[in-house]
This record gives C-alpha cells, sequence and structure tokens, in this order.
C-alpha cells in the first residue's frame, strides 16, 4: 500500500514537471494545427496577415505599399512563397515563415502569381503571362531551371502540386470551358481532363494523401449564380457537392487531417461580390464557419500551415 501510495505520489510530482513515470501509459496529445496565412486589405494596403485556425491572433506579416498575396507555405512550415508587386507585374517572392529572409525567385515584365511548393520544397509551380497566354510554369526555390509545363490557347491557371510529387492538377479552358486537369509534374505532358466542361470546374486542390481533389464550381464567373465547392476522387469519379449556400465559395487549401478546407467566401449582393472572408468547410457536412468576418475589407487566398 505504502508502495503504490508512493508511486502515486511521484507521478503526480512528474506530471506536474511535463514528465511520465516509466512504464506508465503517455496521454495522447490532440494534433496541434498550425497557422493560416492570407491576404487582406484591412490595414489600407493588400499584406499578408497569419491567424490561428479559430480566426484569432491576428498578426501582419508585411506592411508596406506593395500589394502581396496568394500566400503558400512550403511543406514544412518554415517558409512562405507568394507574389508581390502591382497588377499585372507581380512576381514570385519566398521568405521565412516570420517574414524575414525575403528574397525575389522569379524577374520579368509580366504577372507570376499563385505559387505552390513541390513536396521536396525544391521547386514552386505558378501561373504566368510572360508569354503571351496564362500558363502554368516550374521554377527551382533559388531562381533557376524555369519551365513552362503547358502551351494552350486557353488559360490554364491554379496549379496543385500531388503529394507524391509526379502530378500538378490545374485549371484549364482548353477544351472550351475550365475544368480540373491533371498533367506530369516533370514536363507537363499526359493532361487529363477530369471534369466535365458543363460543371465549369477550377481552383483544384489535393488532399493531404492524395486521394481526393477539392475544387469549386466557376459558374460565377459572371456571378449570376453563386459557386460552391465540390470534392472528387483524383482520378475524377465520384464527384460530389460540398456547400450550397447563398455566397460564394472558392478552394484554397486543406486541413492536415483532411476532414475541412479552407475557402474564399464572399458574399453576392446584386449579382456582385462584396467582401471577401477566410472561411473554413466541413468536407463532410458542408457546414461554413467565418474565420474573419469583416465589413469593410477583402481576405483571401488563405493556406494552412502544415
Amino acid at each position: 500500500m505504502a508502495q503504490r501510495s508512493w508511486r502515486a505520489m511521484l507521478a503526480v510530482l512528474l506530471a506536474t514537471l511535463g514528465l511520465a513515470v516509466i512504464g506508465a501509459p503517455a496521454a495522447s496529445a490532440a494534433p496541434s494545427e498550425g497557422l493560416i496565412v492570407f491576404d487582406s486589405d484591412r490595414g489600407g494596403h493588400t499584406d499578408l496577415w497569419t491567424m490561428r485556425s479559430d480566426g484569432s491572433g491576428l498578426a501582419q506579416l508585411t506592411s508596406d505599399k506593395v500589394p502581396d498575396i496568394f500566400p503558400e507555405w512550403s511543406p514544412n512550415g518554415k517558409k512562405i512563397a507568394w507574389a508581390r508587386g502591382d497588377s499585372g507585374a507581380e512576381e514570385i517572392w519566398v521568405m521565412n515563415a516570420d517574414g524575414s529572409g525575403r528574397r525575389q525567385i522569379t524577374n520579368n515584365a509580366f504577372s507570376d502569381i499563385d505559387p505552390v511548393w513541390s513536396p521536396d520544397s525544391s521547386r514552386i509551380a505558378f501561373r504566368s503571362i510572360r508569354d503571351g497566354n496564362p500558363d502554368i510554369y516550374v521554377i527551382n526555390v533559388d531562381g533557376t531551371s524555369e519551365r513552362r509545363l503547358t502551351s494552350t490557347p486557353g488559360i490554364d491557371n491554379a496549379p496543385d502540386w500531388s503529394p507524391d510529387g509526379t502530378r500538378i492538377v490545374f485549371s484549364s479552358e482548353r477544351s472550351g470551358a475550365f475544368a480540373v486537369w491533371t498533367m506530369s509534374a516533370a514536363d507537363g505532358s499526359d493532361a487529363r481532363q477530369l471534369t466535365p466542361d458543363s460543371l465549369q470546374a477550377g481552383i483544384p486542390r489535393y488532399s493531404p494523401t492524395g486521394s481526393q481533389i477539392a475544387f469549386v464550381d466557376q459558374r460565377c464567373r459572371t456571378c449570376t449564380v453563386q459557386s460552391d465547392v465540390w470534392v472528387m476522387n483524383a482520378d475524377g469519379s465520384g464527384a460530389r457537392r460540398v456547400t450550397s449556400t447563398p455566397e460564394n465559395e472558392s478552394t484554397e487549401a486543406w486541413s492536415r487531417d483532411g476532414t475541412r478546407t479552407l475557402v474564399d467566401f464572399a458574399r453576392l449582393i446584386d449579382h456582385s461580390l462584396a467582401k471577401g472572408d477566410v472561411a473554413v468547410v466541413n468536407m463532410a457536412t458542408g457546414a461554413v464557419t467565418n474565420l474573419t468576418n469583416t465589413t469593410n475589407s477583402n481576405d483571401g487566398h488563405a493556406d494552412w500551415q502544415p
């Protein structure tokens, strides 16, 4: 009895110090969620901000008159790629997670936006109009070995890398209407259309396991109806609608456990987009939770820290 009491008292003492008794079962900790990075004009200029997964803890990363948009966490969560520059002349930049160590990756007179990291953090895919048409390019993180992956008359944009690094999923109107396509990440070959033209699909995002792709129907290109979040298997099968709201939602990033997605969330007033917020969609139920809920600014292009 005395020995059991001594052991119990020791366990309490060690637990207070944040330790554990050898041989005692360890308590399982709930997985932590990383920060959300997004762009916002709430400070008078479009800058990059971070917040916790519940919308609290706002912190500003950039603060000057040059617009900063489309932030994307590196796979290890230690760096952020983003597009910086006036509209039509943006370049791809990379910085540390705290906003330090900024360096420019691309350098040309045309718009480079929408950067996404390869799973091994060695390359960045992005959309550029440098050759006269919106196409998808890949560049090494040190700014070398730039390569064009698409070259069709239609718009190609919104790339996302598969978790295994072999494929890039993207939006394209090469078939005459916007649809979700995939291609080889190595050279842009083996392009496959995953969604029908009738759905007007775009902004695809791979789930953390790569087994599913979230996307948005883009019928709101004229903002006469709302757009909603959909999900399908990675081969294009099993597509189903996730949200059905009066608002306009567009997919941005999955949570690390694959149960939710971040979306740009914009209300429609007289068939025009009003302000934008960052929201979370429960992929099982379609429930939408507004995280920023601002009244006089636009928040969007959010990404979840791995």
